[in-house]
């Protein structure tokens, strides 16, 4: 038999491989943290008493956060497969601190100067509590990500982490608007920020052990 022949044979039968679903599967993961995370702030800590009123402050901090969300979430499906060149998604996360620097800054200059200290921390002898509760809030979001992209195999588990933990930040944030009480530019530029940073360095810390395969 010739080598066409044989490779004739091989192929008939031969069904495309299915393409992948993971894309579905990630969106569908990230909407259930996004679905306990609003379950955690209606039930925990409560939806403000005036969001009614305050529905559009509410909806632009939701939008930031989703917009946080969705900046890490491309470096996120990148580092989901080793080998892959991160390239233009690290300069987009640069440049959305950039971004958020700046607006602090901007927003700060607008403000009164004895208003400006409450208008960035929210209040005089307050805590920015949104620091560690988002964390908390995007905790479930975080931890359904990590099961799903492990199977992925990565290999940059830290930097993997710290995506998700980032990304998972951003759904926290999401459901956190409806009960923060502050809605100035310069605090939600500035502590959301923070907050998924700080969503960012756990996921790095945990991803390294938990992402191994």
């Amino acid at each position: 038999m010739k080598t066409d022949d044989l490779i004739n044979v091989l192929a008939r039968g031969v069904e495309p491989a299915e393409r992948p679903r993971w894309a579905g599967r990630l969106a569908i993961t990230i909407l259930a943290g996004l679905v306990v995370a609003a379950l955690l702030v209606a039930i925990g800590l409560g939806v403000r008493p005036d969001i009614g009123a305050a529905r559009m402050p509410v909806m632009m901090k939701a939008m930031f956060a989703a917009f946080a969300a969705a900046v890490m979430l491309p470096l996120a499906v990148q580092l989901m497969k080793p080998g892959r060149p991160l390239g233009w998604r690290i300069g987009a996360v640069l440049v959305f601190a950039g971004v958020c620097a700046l607006a602090t800054i901007v927003a700060l200059m607008g403000e009164m100067p004895e208003r400006r200290w409450d208008a960035w921390m929210g209040g005089r002898g307050v805590i920015p509590w949104c620091v560690v509760l988002i964390p908390v809030l995007a905790a479930p979001c975080a931890a359904l990500l990590m099961w799903l992209m492990r199977a992925f195999a990565p290999t940059r588990l830290g930097m993997t982490g710290a995506a998700i933990g980032a990304l998972s930040g951003g759904v926290g944030a999401m459901a956190y608007a409806m009960y923060c009480p502050t809605d100035s530019v310069a605090f939600v530029t500035t502590w959301y920020a923070v907050a998924i940073a700080v969503c960012a360095a756990l996921g790095a810390l945990v991803g390294s052990k938990l992402l191994r395969w």
